[in-house]
This record gives structure tokens, sequence and C-alpha cells, in this order.
């Protein structure tokens, strides 16, 4: 029974007791390793909604991807976040914020298109060496 006092904290306020509990908990919080909890941070959803067949994509971009960046400096985050999720280069166009009724951003759409046209060639032309 004396393990009654501390489950259904039955301790009064201001008591040594209620301190240590206190203490034991924060302890708990603040000690424990995230691991312990499974607790990973998320990745940016990134989701290709319209590819037409041409060379130009459109993505669904959480905001959380950008943080707090000016979308004209996190163009080359967005450029490598895309980049992983395609395997190919690619050149952010355009990038346009989807908002709600209230002007709040729920998500931003990236217009895409390949940093490596066909017309264009890195290198020397063929045959030349």
């Amino acid at each position: 029974m004396r393990f009654r006092p501390a489950v259904f904290w039955d301790f009064p306020r201001g008591s040594w007791q209620y301190d240590v509990v206190v203490v034991l908990i924060l302890a708990f919080i603040f000690l424990m390793p995230a691991r312990i909890f499974n607790d990973r941070p998320s990745q940016p959803v990134v989701q290709e909604i319209e590819h037409g067949g041409g060379d130009s994509r459109v993505f669904w971009i959480d905001p959380g991807a950008l943080g707090r960046a000016n979308l004209e400096h996190a163009r080359e985050g967005l450029e490598a976040l895309l980049e992983a999720k395609v395997g190919s280069e690619v050149a952010v166009d355009r990038i346009q914020p989807a908002t709600d009724r209230a002007g709040n951003v729920q998500a931003y759409l990236v217009f895409t298109m390949p940093a490596n046209p066909a017309g264009r060639t890195e290198g020397p032309p063929q045959g030349q060496e």
C-alpha cells in the first residue's frame, strides 16, 4: 500500500513527496531518448500531381519543406528535394502558394522543367573529343 499515494497522486501540494514525483516526471520527459518512443522528424510531403507527358511537372509540396525561407531563396533547396524524389535533375520554373480562404498557405505548387533540356548539351558535341 506504499505505492497507492504515488499512483493516485495523493500527496499534498508543496510536500517533499509531491516534489519528488514532479522531478521524476520531468526527468522522464526530458532525459528519455526519442528513439525509445520511435519518434522521428517527419519528412516534407512531396507529391507529383501533374505530368502531362511533356517535360514539365507540377509538385504539391508541404509548407514545412520551405521553413521560413523566402520563396526565391528556397529554389535551390526545392531543386535538391525534388531531384531526390524524381531521380534526375530538375529546375524550378515557378513556385505558387496554394492558400485557403483565410489566406493561410496550405502548400506550394512547384512547376519544374528538366535542368538539361534535350536541345542543350553539356561538354563537347558528340564525335568531337
